[in-house]
């Protein structure tokens, strides 16, 4: 059950049945009337012209009839080999509320992100339960490796370096807020250009992140290694002589190293000695690459 003692502000319970919502008090109207008719939000909306589906379990759809607003809902899913055994049932956790506090923390202290709405918990058997998150979608953005898929070569190669800096700044508000990431991938990053052409980067997903007073420099590059193992994995799904890896290939050891750099650097620098952490944390994934190879992604 979710607890009402962390519920955040502006935040309200409501159960029926076997489904509990906490959601955002100014979305009542509109988020009780969604979710507590019958059937699955997913399976309800297969049909309709309005809804949008995104990849993996994401659901994009109008906040009202006649509205351009639209809300962004995603089914919780267990990652890696869980996911094959478990999908999306959890067991006795507080997930969605955790994600809920974190995003509101973000917001609040400056870290660009998509607005949190609501998260439903449904009851299966026992201790068991499915759950959802739904945010308001930021219109105009795609994720990361979307925009990579999508666009033109030439558009990649021109963008490269508005998009390494509005990671970089991402990034770099993000951690210094205090928060640690969980699942730091090109499909947790929006991208949007703005009216000058320039990109501006948005933080999603932070289910399982953690927030600390201070992220010390090792949490720092962890996370950023997790982020260029996404990298690594793109560049392994996309395989040879095809134009989705003539794209990844645009993404050079040099710009890995701008990143990098200009994390390090950016604001009040973390350390000028910044050639020293790329030597010392540089990694090839050997690791994972095998895992990947066992899972037969190639």
């Amino acid at each position: 059950m979710l607890h009402k003692s962390k519920i955040p502000l502006a935040f309200s319970m409501v159960k029926k049945g076997d489904t509990t919502i906490l959601v955002k008090d100014r979305y009542k109207e509109i988020i009780l009337p969604m979710v507590f008719d019958t059937g699955s939000l997913h399976d309800r909306n297969k049909d309709n012209p309005n809804v949008k589906f995104g990849r993996g379990t994401y659901l994009s759809i109008p906040s009202t009839k006649n509205g351009t607003e639209r809300f962004i809902i995603r089914n919780y899913r267990h990652g890696g080999l869980l996911g094959r055994l478990f999908g999306g049932v959890f067991y006795n956790e507080n997930r969605p509320l955790n994600e809920i506090h974190i995003n509101e923390v973000a917001i609040e202290r400056g870290v660009p992100s998509a607005e949190a709405i609501a998260v439903t918990k449904r009851k299966l058997w026992g201790l068991f339960y499915k759950a959802d998150f739904i945010s308001k979608e930021i219109s105009g953005a795609v994720d990361t490796t979307q925009f990579l898929n999508e666009s033109p070569l030439n558009f990649i190669q021109k963008s490269k370096k508005s998009i390494i800096y509005s990671l970089v700044r991402l990034i770099r508000n993000m951690h210094d807020a205090g928060i640690f990431h969980a699942d730091l991938h090109l499909k947790n990053i929006l991208l949007k250009r703005n009216s000058n052409g320039e990109f501006n980067a948005y933080i999603i997903d932070l289910d399982k992140s953690v927030i600390l007073n201070k992220l010390s420099i090792d949490l720092r590059i962890k996370n950023l290694l997790r982020l260029d193992r996404s990298i690594e994995k793109l560049r392994w799904l996309s395989g040879a002589a095809t134009t989705s890896q003539k794209k990844i290939s645009l993404i050079s050891r040099a710009d890995r190293i701008r990143f990098f750099k200009s994390y390090l650097l950016y604001g009040n620098p973390l350390d000028k000695n910044w050639k020293m952490y790329v030597r010392q944390y540089r990694s090839q994934h050997a690791m994972h690459k095998l895992w990947w190879r066992v899972l037969g992604l190639s």
